[in-house]
């Protein structure tokens, strides 16, 4: 029997909503009723239950920020609100702030008791994979693995492993996609195994909660990416893909510790499968194009989309000519040049649709040992630099992306060419200053790196480097507290909600704000306004 939390700030609702369901028959106990948001965290600070039903229009503290805190507090915790209105608004803003569903009170009973049904089906569902989660991946995993890499042919034997993992057999079409990080070598390289372990099993999870749970798919868990098999209609499957993996983009924001780690994730979207033997094809030709995300990166990837036959080389000539169309740039001491130039070849290696990345990784190392040759003759030395050089060469040979091979070039370059401005204390004290007028300023819209140099007129590494040295705080890690510092400020005035303190500080969503503002403070802004409310 699962437990439910009633949240009414109407007397006569708090009277008939217990009793005018029978609860009980569809797998719920009132565990407690609630005259308003205040003292349902008060109740479940005592007791915790597994769904809430709440009215939103509630004085003091409403059914949004109710749902918003509790979702920090209590993630599992299913709420669901409950309006006389038909408020669109308020049923967006409750998507944001993490509810699971909304119900009119004008829709009666049936409908009630319909969505609790439904509810219990996923919290069944979650009690389940929770029970002997890792078993279950692990017995899902190895036998999709033995399915789909067989040589042996599809047979009946082969339908029958499908169809105990949980595939269901007859549907009309499958859809396959793969969700996997970009730079899954160099996060293990970066952040260790470990990390990068719990950061897959995080994904695992989310497409299970929000795919698996929701009857709309499949999810198996394979290491270094996650496959999901779709058994909704092809005509939905573009709008929940596109939506699970912009969501899931944004979730994956909240577990980055700094800019040095990479959460950069793609998705494939294979062929349509017609019947369960189409399915591994559908498979093994996402796989192959999973490889695109060289030069295709952090976004989504349509195998059907993707043309085999244009894809080029990187020739030996036209290795040998770009080096050497860079050593004048080296000898010209213009950094910004020389990034152009750089900007300018990996330009033209994306265009190229180069997969081969340790073709591309071992041109780079070339540049690289070819910029410290010059240096040196320029009678330039340094054993931090060459011990930096060292480190990056040996990033680049973990990098999976050709995006990111070249931005640990530029952050290369930049280290070098400091060595021949390092007289230039002033000029970068004026760049780090101004930058961080325009943030103090400008912290409500959303600001990036890149629009941040251009305004102080470097290039976005060369102005990380400065904030690194200068402050000690990445440019990530310095907007975020600039906003914190905002929000605390503004949630000391209780006429503001919230979730409208989250939206002028710059975050659109309240949930990733809730949860952003608990990671810097220790404190919900909910808990934050209660202890220095003036």
């Amino acid at each position: 029997m699962y437990k439910l939390l009633i949240v009414e700030d109407e007397e006569i609702f708090r009277g008939v909503m217990p009793i005018i369901i029978d609860w009980n028959s569809i797998g719920f106990e009132v565990a407690g009723v609630c005259e308003n948001g205040y003292k349902a965290l008060e109740f479940l600070d005592k007791t915790e239950v597994d769904a809430i039903l709440t009215d939103i229009r509630m004085p003091v503290l409403n059914g949004l920020e109710l749902a918003m805190e509790v979702k920090t507090r209590l993630p599992k915790t299913k709420v669901t609100l409950f309006s006389a209105f038909n408020e669109f608004d308020y049923a967006r803003k409750g998507i944001e702030c993490g509810i699971y569903g909304y119900i009119l009170k004008s829709d009666g009973e049936d409908e009630i008791v319909n969505h609790f049904t439904k509810l219990k089906e996923v919290l069944d569902k979650e009690n389940q994979i929770s029970m002997d989660s890792e078993d279950i991946w692990r017995q899902r995993e190895l036998l999709f693995k033995s399915i789909m890499e067989s040589a042996s042919g599809f047979d009946d034997k082969t339908e029958a492993m499908i169809r105990k993992i949980g595939i269901p057999e007859k549907k009309p079409t499958y859809g396959i996609s793969l969700f996997g990080l970009d730079e899954y070598k160099l996060m293990t390289f970066y952040s260790g195994a470990d990390r990068v372990r719990r950061i897959n099993e995080f994904i695992r999870g989310y497409l299970y909660e929000n795919i698996e749970i929701q009857n709309k798919g499949f999810v198996i868990f394979l290491n270094d990416m996650v496959c999901v098999v779709w058994t909704i209609s092809e005509k939905e499957l573009e709008q929940s893909i596109n939506e699970v993996y912009k969501n899931l983009k944004e979730e994956l924001g909240l577990h980055e510790k700094s800019e040095g780690e990479c959460l950069d994730i793609s998705c494939v979207i294979g062929r349509m499968a017609d019947n369960l033997k189409d399915i591994c094809s559908s498979y093994k030709s996402a796989r192959r194009t999973f490889l695109h995300k060289a030069y295709i990166n952090n976004c989504i990837i349509n195998d059907c989309e993707i043309g085999y036959n244009n894809r080029q080389k990187l020739t030996y000539m036209k290795e040998e000519r770009l080096l050497k169309e860079i050593i004048p740039l080296v000898h010209s001491k213009e950094p910004v040049k020389l990034i152009e130039f750089i900007e300018k070849v990996k330009n033209e290696f994306i265009s190229s649709k180069l997969t081969d990345i340790d073709m591309i990784s071992g041109y780079v190392v070339r540049l690289i040992l070819e910029v410290m040759t010059d240096l040196k003759e320029m009678g330039i030395r340094s054993d931090a630099l060459l011990e930096k050089s060292n480190y990056i060469i040996k990033e680049i040979g973990y990098c999976e992306t050709i995006e990111m091979i070249f931005r640990k070039l530029e952050v290369f370059i930049v280290e070098a060419f400091s060595l021949v401005n390092e007289d230039n204390n002033m000029q970068n004290r004026r760049i780090v200053d101004e930058a961080l007028g325009y943030i103090r300023e400008n912290y409500s819209a959303q600001i990036s790196l890149e629009e941040l140099a251009r305004y102080v007129n470097v290039h976005p590494v060369h102005l990380s480097r400065l904030f690194s040295k200068d402050l000690g705080e990445t440019f990530k890690h310095i907007l975020i507290e600039v906003r914190i510092e905002e929000a605390k400020r503004l949630l000391r005035d209780i006429n503001y909600r919230v979730y409208e303190v989250s939206s002028l500080v710059g975050y659109e969503k309240p949930r990733y704000f809730s949860e952003l503002f608990r990671s810097v403070t220790g404190l919900t802004p909910l808990e934050y306004r209660e202890k220095y409310k003036g």
